[in-house]
């Protein structure tokens, strides 16, 4: 994937957030940090709405409180999404023939990544968030050949890969589960990510040709789209 410069600014926040936790000890660091594990479906708008569909995975966040109160915090996501896939069976080769069948499996991803300040209201039985970030989107498509009987891979190929880079703006609840040293809460969000342009594939963009050749229609579009959360929170 080519990686922006502009994506640099997002590793510069990192560095200041791990700045910020000099000389504190590993339980304080502790007691400022929290992670998320959420399902999320992402929702395609404009342009990008017209070649794909909505994709479904799961996000991990991770949040370092900056005030003892954990108004004021730094969050970081990562996202795996699964947009469209397709699968067919074939010979394993022409020399094997019909004798031995593998499924050959299309896959179509999006990497959501994005980084930024959060302010959440601490306490109560909601306690609303609101957070912006930058950060970037890596559109990736792979196909895998396995076995028809263990559907275990054992050869794969990246048939297209782009990254971009974007900002989002978003928000969401937490609701306390547990009021014990655990402290879980729920996470339901929504965010917006305003990503730029890029290169990408949809379910049928590869064409078989005979002869075991491919044609790749790529797609070029903006990416700006729409992820909804649920998931659970521990710590803080």
């Amino acid at each position: 994937m080519r990686i922006p410069n502009s994506f640099a600014a997002t590793a510069a926040l990192i560095l200041i957030t791990a700045a910020s936790s000099r000389g504190q000890s590993p339980r304080e660091l502790a007691l400022r940090s929290s992670f998320s594990l959420s399902a999320i479906q992402t929702r395609p708008q404009g342009e990008l709405a017209r070649n794909i569909g909505f994709g479904y995975g799961v996000n991990g966040a991770y949040e370092f409180r900056l005030d003892d109160a954990g108004i004021f915090s730094i969050r970081a996501d990562i996202g795996v999404v699964d947009y469209g896939n397709e699968s067919k069976r074939t010979a394993l080769s022409e020399t094997v023939g019909d004798r031995i069948q593998v499924n050959v499996r299309t896959t179509n991803f999006i990497v959501p990544i994005s980084v930024g300040p959060q302010l959440t209201w601490p306490s109560g039985i909601v306690r609303p968030y609101v957070n912006v970030g930058i950060g970037g989107q890596g559109f990736l498509t792979e196909s895998h050949v396995d076995g028809t009987g263990d559907n275990i891979p054992f050869a794969s190929t990246t048939n297209q890969s782009d990254f971009t880079s974007s900002w989002t703006v978003g928000g969401g609840i937490y609701v306390p589960i547990v009021t014990s040293k655990v402290r879980a809460q729920l996470d339901l969000g929504v965010q917006y990510l305003n990503g730029g342009r890029a290169r990408y594939l949809a379910p049928g963009s590869i064409e078989d040709l005979p002869g075991g050749h491919i044609n790749i229609n790529q797609i070029e579009s903006a990416t700006h789209m729409v992820a909804i959360r649920l998931g659970a929170r521990i710590g803080l």
